[in-house]
Order: C-alpha cells, then sequence, then structure tokens
C-alpha cells in the first residue's frame, strides 16, 4: 500500500487534521509539500481531485482524494486490517 499526503506548507488545518487521523488509524505514509510538485500535476489534481489541500494519493481501491476525508482515511484502515489479517 502506497499513500502519499501533499500538504501546503505553513498552516493547513485539513493537512494536520488528515496527518492525525491517518496516524491515529496507523498508516504509514510519506507526505510531500506541494511546493515541491510540478505546476502541471497540481492543475491536474484540481481538476480531477479537487481544489483543497492536503491532496493524498494511493494507490489502493479507496483510490485518491482531496482535503480531509475521515470516511477515505476509514476505508484505508479497513483495508489495511484486511491485509494484515490474510
Amino acid at each position: 500500500m502506497s499513500i502519499t499526503v501533499y500538504t501546503k506548507s505553513g498552516f493547513c488545518g485539513m493537512c494536520k487534521a488528515t496527518e492525525r487521523a491517518l496516524n491515529s488509524a496507523g498508516i504509514e505514509y510519506t507526505e510531500v509539500t506541494l511546493d515541491d510538485v510540478d505546476q502541471a500535476q497540481i492543475d491536474e489534481w484540481k481538476t480531477t481531485l479537487g481544489t483543497n489541500a492536503p491532496i493524498v494519493v494511493t494507490d489502493t481501491e479507496t483510490g485518491s482524494w482531496s482535503g480531509f476525508r475521515p470516511d477515505k482515511i476509514g476505508e484505508l484502515a479497513a483495508a489495511l486490517t484486511s491485509s494484515t489479517a490474510a
């Protein structure tokens, strides 16, 4: 399972909430600041995922999303639990 959380530099409430929820669920992820991402990629995410930070990119069935999405984090946690139980 690969998860990357692209966050805004400085304070971002939804970014911090996402990181806290992922940490609380025991989900490992890589954090990258949006300042380090090509503008063309950011524009694509705005079109496909939305305009809120953070951008969470996964290689799971849960898919990728923007903003703080406790429902998606719950789906990731459930997928992680089922894959470790198998």
